[in-house]
């Protein structure tokens, strides 16, 4: 099967984002775990997430690293047949190893190179997962800050932006099954303040479409810079500014 193309820039952006997002988790993890943290110790809770604490948010990461890693390193567009279990001990180094498993093959493999995907509205090729862990480790590693009772740092404003152009496009279309949206007909339309890019998405009984512009007739319509939307698509607090309907709002929303 031939690769598809791929944007070569977006890919080294994600890459890079990859290793700078994921050192900045590992370090992090490191002092929390060390009680060098105001909120100190593997049991301090991640604060919107009530079933994890710090060791289970690594655990997470880690794992979720390794899955992918596997994911592409299979070169099929087949699902996989299981996730890896994080260690009883030595957890640090788990993670760290994972993220660099991670790298080492996505820096191996070319991005259009086929693969699974868990949304049927992704390509499946191994630049997928290279966006899809950028943004997956960017947003735990705010979750982690604030665990570890600091403020939740931005991630680059293009990086967010990616990240919020993810959640409409790939993320939604996944959860157009759940409950709300299968039974939904609505339009939201969101806008990022401080890059100017803006989405109009219409669900529609599970359909879901997307077409850029944040412009026309909405029931509902969410503003805000690029970081806060992508906290606020990922069911985290964040400063937005939210119009009409807010149940129509809500069902662009993960946990």
């Amino acid at each position: 099967m031939s690769a598809v193309p791929v944007d070569e820039s977006l890919h080294r952006g994600r890459l890079a984002a990859i290793a700078r997002e994921g050192e900045r988790f590992g370090a992090l993890a490191g002092e929390v775990a060390a009680g060098r943290t105001a909120a100190a110790g593997w049991g301090a809770p991640v604060p919107w997430v009530p079933a994890w604490d710090v060791r289970a948010l690594v655990a997470h990461l880690g794992t979720v690293h390794r899955w992918a890693t596997a994911i592409v390193a299979a070169g099929t567009t087949d699902p996989p047949t299981a996730r890896p279990q994080p260690p009883a001990e030595g957890l640090l180094d788990w993670y760290a190893e994972g993220l660099a498993g991670l790298l080492a093959v996505l820096e191996a493999t070319d991005p259009g190179a086929p693969c699974w995907h868990m949304s049927p509205a992704a390509e499946r090729v191994a630049a997928s997962w290279a966006r899809r862990q950028a943004h997956e480790v960017a947003v735990h590693r705010t979750d982690l800050e604030v665990a570890a009772g600091l403020p939740a740092g931005d991630v680059a404003p293009d990086l967010a932006e990616d990240g919020v152009d993810e959640v409409l496009t790939v993320v939604v279309p996944r959860w157009a099954h759940l409950p709300g949206p299968a039974a939904a007909r609505a339009t939201v339309a969101v806008t990022c303040s401080d890059t100017g890019r803006g989405w109009s998405v219409t669900l529609d009984r599970g359909a879901v479409g997307v077409v850029p512009g944040g412009t026309g007739a909405a029931d509902a319509a969410v503003t805000g810079t690029a970081n806060a939307l992508l906290r606020r698509l990922w069911g985290r607090p964040a400063e937005v500014t939210v119009r009409g309907d807010r149940a129509a709002e809500a069902l662009l929303r993960g946990r």
